[in-house]
């Protein structure tokens, strides 16, 4: 009789556990699924180019687009010196920044990244930052570590306060809020920006930056998963 009923809560426990881990499997976020414009799919067979690498050349593009604008709004603005005062790195932030700002006036959300280089990148992030890896594997290291740090970055902005970020094309970035770091393995995956640019990851959204006007150039929303 014990083992009746020792069989019959073994196969209770079983039919339980299945739906439970399905559940699970199925909460698992699925990488995102590409998305080439119909553009780049006829550049890509007339120039038999993968389009992936004409999506990222196009990023690259748009880059070195920005960074003249920003290298010719520098010539007219005062210089940062090698100082530790913040009023006088604001004060010349900010002079960049609005001079970039009247530069880029139109500027609106996707000149630089746009819905196909988006895509891309949350691409490139999903592998260290919700994709699956087999526990005990280097890749399941990597997602804690990241998971880990990121939940760190939201903790420190909640606890020394400050202004919230506003996802928008030439905003500040709010000079008393705390910077996120950027974990390395994301950057890793990630392609290069210039020494003024800089990633920075802001709850669940990427954000690039420009050092040195302290603005917010562009944005790629929910870009982890």
């Amino acid at each position: 009789m014990n083992v009746i009923r020792m069989f019959g809560v073994l196969c209770t426990t079983l039919a339980l556990g299945a739906p439970l881990a399905h559940a699970q499997q199925a909460a698992a976020p699925k990488p995102p699924k590409p998305q080439i414009s119909e553009p780049t799919r006829q550049k890509a067979a007339e120039e038999n180019a993968n389009p992936d690498a004409l999506v990222l050349a196009d990023f690259q593009k748009r880059i070195d687009a920005y960074m003249a604008l920003h290298k010719d709004a520098a010539k007219n603005s005062p210089r940062l010196k090698e100082t530790k005062n913040p009023a006088e790195i604001k004060a010349t932030q900010e002079a960049l920044g609005a001079r970039i700002r009247a530069a880029r006036a139109a500027a609106k959300p996707g000149d630089i990244l746009t819905p196909e280089i988006r895509n891309k990148f949350r691409r490139l992030m999903y592998p260290v930052t919700a994709g699956p890896a087999p526990k005990g594997t280097a890749g399941s290291a990597v997602k804690a570590d990241v998971k880990e740090e990121l939940k760190e970055n939201t903790e420190e902005r909640k606890e020394e306060g400050g202004k919230p970020v506003v996802l928008k094309v030439n905003a500040m970035y709010p000079p008393d809020t705390p910077l996120p770091s950027t974990p390395p393995q994301v950057l890793m995956n990630l392609p290069k920006l210039p020494e003024q640019l800089e990633y920075r990851i802001v709850g669940k959204n990427l954000i690039i930056r420009d050092v040195e006007a302290n603005i917010i150039v562009d944005f790629v929303p929910n870009a982890i998963q």
